[in-house]
């Protein structure tokens, strides 16, 4: 999928400071399938243009384009299914759900298809390296197992957009660089485009193409 924005803004009203803009007239352009690393400092809005990107928060003024066709005055539920059917996101922390298992939480957002999906979910543990882990529970994982877990509940959907947050933050050099080595080969063999949030240059290195923001604007 190809994701375009154009004059993209983003305020916020903060109690006792009044408006705060965040982006300040974004004007991207994501090819179908491209990898892009979106770098930058603490606070200049990287964060809130992915949220906005993948359908989480709303612009206060521009226009989001997936694949041409401007997404910005859907309602609430069709954004909910483009971006059920569509997105998929991985953030710093795992947010796995303590009282599921590995299988479980990977096969969460297809819930209703678990059973079709099983399958496909084994496939996906063979890749990541976790066959042996299906049936433990979060707690019982290392913190560069759970964020594998984390990626592989993202990719079951076989999503055409993957947002990552800094997915590889909270880990050590040599644990993060084997997650972000098989977020690539995921996304390449998939035909994901992949936007990815980080301050690691060496995570940035990896991708087709490097953005940077700062104070709100594409630099």
């Amino acid at each position: 999928m190809k994701l375009e924005t154009k004059n993209l803004t983003k305020n916020y009203i903060v109690p006792k400071s009044g408006e705060v803009k965040v982006l300040k007239g974004i004007d991207l352009l994501i090819n179908s399938g491209e990898k892009v690393a979106l770098m930058g400092p603490s606070g200049a809005g990287k964060s809130t243009l992915i949220h906005i990107l993948g359908l989480m928060d709303k612009p206060t003024s521009g226009n989001v384009l997936i694949d041409d066709i401007d997404i910005t005055t859907y309602t609430p539920n069709k954004l909910a299914k483009m971006r059920k059917e569509n997105i998929g996101f991985v953030f710093q922390f795992h947010y796995l759900l303590a009282d599921f298992t590995v299988m479980e939480n990977i096969l969460m957002p297809v819930w209703n298809e678990r059973k079709q999906k099983k399958e496909y979910a084994l496939n996906m543990l063979e890749t990541m390296g976790l066959t042996d882990r299906a049936n433990h529970m979060p707690n019982e994982l290392s913190g560069g197992e759970q964020q594998r877990v984390a990626l592989a509940r993202a990719l079951i959907n076989n999503p055409k957009i993957l947002f990552a947050d800094e997915p590889t933050g909270n880990l050590d050099r040599k644990t993060g660089e084997k997650i972000e080595n098989l977020m690539f080969e995921m996304c390449s063999k998939l035909k994901t485009t992949l936007l990815v949030v980080t301050h690691s240059q060496e995570l940035a290195n990896l991708a087709d193409r490097q953005i940077k923001i700062v104070d709100g604007k594409i630099c």
